[in-house]
């Protein structure tokens, strides 16, 4: 409980509060929750009590803060309405076959596969959309889209991890430019610099949207601070269990989605399956011509 209420408070600023900020509160609660239980029937009156006052902390965190239980008013729309999917893929372990029929399933307009292994497999994914998607793969990344698209930069952040800035054309409405991020997934890593690296690469190319596995919650500070018009889809759009790893009972929320100005969702779900220990993001947005 202490290292867990340290973690809260300091959150993720130096490497050692990470750690604790890393332990999830539904997992604490669960614990004290079982002490408690445990500590009544073996007649310890006093640790159950205090057990179980001390679980109502995590609860409330899990219940209130981290998490939100109905879905804002979607905006009125204003132009095209586009999806965007996003999902790490476990390369494909668990069946790169079953990867692509979930994929497929929910017809999206684009696709940005994080840890995405076997080119054949994506040839063939590509082949079974339709001549209209543009495949992009590089570095573990696919990025599969409705309309043309294009590389702009890619950068290897110090401290693990890479980003890539691209250039969406769809058929409809005007061009978007997308940062697709994949941050290391060590323990060792401190991600505090690499998530301050990545808000200032947010506020230099003003990206549309912001999407990956960061392998960081998305109450750490440097993501809880965000450049000035920019949010969470899952605050924006979301309800319900937000976290997204690992499935198919997930504690931790890495896998994230945040939106610029001109970007209005409309609805922001995760999706579980048994093809991956990640949950599927999908983002339903329309996009205005200009920013505000």
């Amino acid at each position: 409980m202490a290292t867990w209420a340290v973690g809260q408070h300091v959150r993720d600023e130096f490497w050692l509060s990470a750690l604790c900020f890393y332990l999830p509160s539904p997992l604490v609660a669960i614990l004290l929750l079982g002490i408690a239980g445990a500590a009544a029937r073996w007649g310890c009156r006093r640790t159950a009590v205090a057990a179980a006052l001390w679980a109502l902390a995590p609860a409330l965190s899990v219940a209130v803060i981290e998490n939100h239980w109905t879905s804002p008013a979607p905006p009125k729309s204003t132009g095209c309405s586009l999806r965007l999917v996003h999902w790490n893929v476990a390369r494909g372990r668990l069946g790169p076959t079953r990867v692509t029929d979930r994929l497929a399933a929910t017809e999206a307009d684009a696709y940005v596969v994080s840890e995405a292994s076997g080119v054949q497999a994506l040839l063939a994914f590509a082949h079974r959309l339709g001549g209209e998607f543009t495949l992009v793969r590089i570095w573990g990344l696919a990025f599969l889209a409705r309309g043309k698209l294009g590389i702009k930069q890619n950068l290897r952040l110090a401290g693990g991890g890479h980003a890539h800035t691209f250039l969406w054309l769809p058929p409809t409405g005007p061009p978007l430019k997308l940062l697709v991020v994949d941050l290391s997934s060590s323990v060792l890593a401190h991600r505090d610099p690499l998530l301050r690296r990545l808000r200032e690469l947010i506020a230099a190319e003003r990206p549309d949207i912001v999407v990956g596995d960061l392998n960081a919650p998305r109450r750490s500070l440097a993501l809880a601070s965000l450049p000035v018009g920019y949010h969470h889809a899952y605050d924006a759009a979301g309800s319900g269990w937000s976290y997204t790893w690992p499935a198919p009972f997930p504690l931790w929320a890495i896998d994230q989605c945040i939106l610029g100005p001109r970007v209005r969702a409309t609805r922001y779900t995760l999706r579980s399956t048994t093809a991956s220990d990640h949950r599927m993001q999908i983002l339903d947005f329309t996009l205005c011509a200009a920013g505000g």
